[in-house]
């Protein structure tokens, strides 16, 4: 039987968030390509910052016609956020006077997000973001095999608060609740492999 879930944040009634969501004003457009494979996870945090930020979006796909409307984003102030070894440090834009009006990420595991970049060439027609500086990752219930390994809401929320100087607390606040959910759900011997809280 399947669980009765929230209209707002889709999330079942029992694990519903929406008293957790602060709505954020930023400048910055922000445009994630999720893989279909993420769309139904349990931990998908992309969800998160749609309930989040006004200025987000989500589109599903993986081919490039499922992405047609953005093949013509303007090339001068839209860019790729993705660890290429030809890409720019983001903090450099915060410094400088280049206007970053949209931002794209790619939300999948490791090997999905490459998929996409892979299978979608004409994001090679925007320039590469990366980070000089990694935050450390809070998603600390997720196994991830790299190092630099960040949830898009981590990385979304690192590039906004560079970018504009914002309050990011919220998205991380979300974030902590969304795990804290899961980790409660948790039987005892799959939780006691995880360290969570303080």
């Amino acid at each position: 039987m399947s669980r009765t879930l929230c209209e707002n944040c889709h999330y079942p009634k029992s694990h519903c968030l929406c008293d957790v969501v602060t709505q954020l004003t930023h400048r910055t457009r922000i445009i994630i390509l999720q893989h279909p494979s993420e769309v139904k996870a349990a931990k998908n945090t992309a969800r998160l910052l749609q309930l989040s930020l006004q200025n987000a979006e989500i589109w599903i796909g993986e081919s490039p016609e499922d992405f047609l409307p953005l093949h013509s984003l303007d090339q001068s102030s839209t860019f790729v956020v993705y660890p290429d070894e030809k890409a720019v440090m983001l903090e450099e834009y915060a410094q400088s006077s280049t206007q970053v009006e949209t931002l794209i990420f790619l939300d999948g595991t490791w090997k999905k997000a490459f998929k996409l970049l892979q299978l979608n060439n004409w994001l090679t027609r925007y320039p590469f973001l990366s980070f000089a500086v990694l935050p450390t990752s809070r998603y600390t219930l997720r196994k991830a095999p790299r190092a630099d390994s960040l949830s898009t809401l981590e990385a979304v929320a690192y590039s906004l608060a560079t970018l504009e100087n914002i309050e990011v607390a919220p998205l991380y606040a979300l974030l902590d609740a969304m795990m804290q959910q899961q980790f409660d759900a948790m039987p005892p011997h799959i939780r006691s492999r995880y360290h969570f809280g303080p």
